[in-house]
């Protein structure tokens, strides 16, 4: 299998394509397949054509590349960005990744534009309308274009919690949903070097295979793919401590307005936030544990219905997020000390 250090010394100089292109600056470029979408006739859709793509034409990464039937029939297919290359506005009829080996990437995405920088990552869904502005020789930018079908079941039960990162895989097969999001990992020094290594021996594998190769290329890609959800996790908790105040209030604000059926699972999916950090900041910032928070707005209010109205007491529990009466009196009297009918009898008489 090829060594890091010779991945690294063959993808940075210039290929042919890319030298011609740069003394060539008004070259259009070619493509796999251009179909112009009947809807706008500046978009053009590319699909993936693999053999196409690279028979004859074996200089993605570097010159006299050349890349084997085995790989090819791997559900993920490895590209540079050509330097110095124009990219039109496309969609893709396939999930792509693009990650910032060195340098910078200057993108607009769905009428936004994005700048990433080295270590960056972005993953488009399919049909998200995008181009790249032409890279110059610092910049060396990695595709990696993917089936759709590669994200199974199976594979998004990988992932240990319900995050971004679930939802929009989820999304990427499910037929009915709308395709054309994307969702951005920015670099993180604590593990910068550890992705970089891990892209590297993806494609070391990926141009020279070696035995069991797809074998070790889907382990890597699970791994790739679990560390970008643990970056983006990480990343949204810094940024949470950052707003720690205003994002806690919100919070707060929501379980008290929807306390009788909420759950720190869908309040964690709505903010984007992994349940057990949200649970332990949750604590640190009111005192209880999200289960005693619940409570306590819970049993705040059927006390004030018992005194407030004359609605059975079963009722009263019921509308409140108590399903099991017999639960019900026990949390009650473990809050106020007694029944709710002497509750309510006590202060009724007052």
């Amino acid at each position: 299998m090829m060594k890091i250090e010779e991945l690294r010394s063959r993808i940075t100089p210039l290929t042919k394509k890319e030298q011609y292109y740069k003394s060539h600056p008004n070259h259009s470029g070619d493509y796999i397949e251009k179909y112009f979408n009947e809807d706008d006739e500046n978009l053009i859709q590319f699909t993936i054509d693999r053999n196409k793509n690279t028979k004859g034409k074996h200089t993605l990464f570097y010159d006299g590349q050349i890349i084997t039937d085995e790989i090819l029939s791997f559900p993920i297919y490895c590209s540079k960005q050509t330097r110095y290359s124009f990219v039109p506005l496309h969609t893709r009829s396939y999930v792509e990744m693009k990650y910032v080996y060195s340098g910078h990437c200057y993108a607009i995405v769905n009428d936004k534009e994005v700048i990433l920088h080295a270590g960056d990552m972005i993953l488009l869904d399919v049909n998200s309308k995008h181009t790249v502005l032409m890279p110059t020789e610092n910049d060396i930018i990695f595709n990696f274009q993917m089936d759709r079908s590669y994200f199974s079941d199976s594979f998004i039960s990988k992932f240990s919690s319900v995050n971004p990162i679930v939802t929009f895989l989820t999304n990427i097969i499910d037929q009915k949903a709308q395709h054309n999001d994307y969702i951005i990992f920015d670099n993180r020094e604590d593990d910068h070097d550890y992705v970089v290594q891990l892209i590297e021996m993806i494609l070391c594998e990926y141009l020279d295979p070696s035995l069991f190769a797809i074998s070790i290329l889907d382990s890597y890609f699970s791994l790739l793919f679990i560390k970008m959800a643990q970056r983006y996790q990480m990343n949204m908790e810094q940024q949470f401590k950052e707003n720690n105040k205003s994002y806690m209030t919100e919070i707060i604000q929501y379980t008290e307005q929807h306390y009788q059926d909420c759950t720190l699972m869908e309040i964690a999916e709505k903010y984007g936030y992994n349940p057990d950090y949200l649970s332990r900041a949750i604590q640190k910032a009111t005192g209880y544990t999200f289960k005693k928070l619940v409570n306590y707005y819970r049993m705040e209010a059927v006390g004030k219905e018992l005194i407030n109205t004359n609605k059975p007491i079963y009722l009263i529990a019921q509308e409140n997020g108590f399903s099991n009466l017999n639960y019900f009196y026990k949390k009650f009297n473990a809050y106020f000390g007694g029944f709710p009918a002497d509750y309510r009898k006590q202060f009724q008489a007052k």
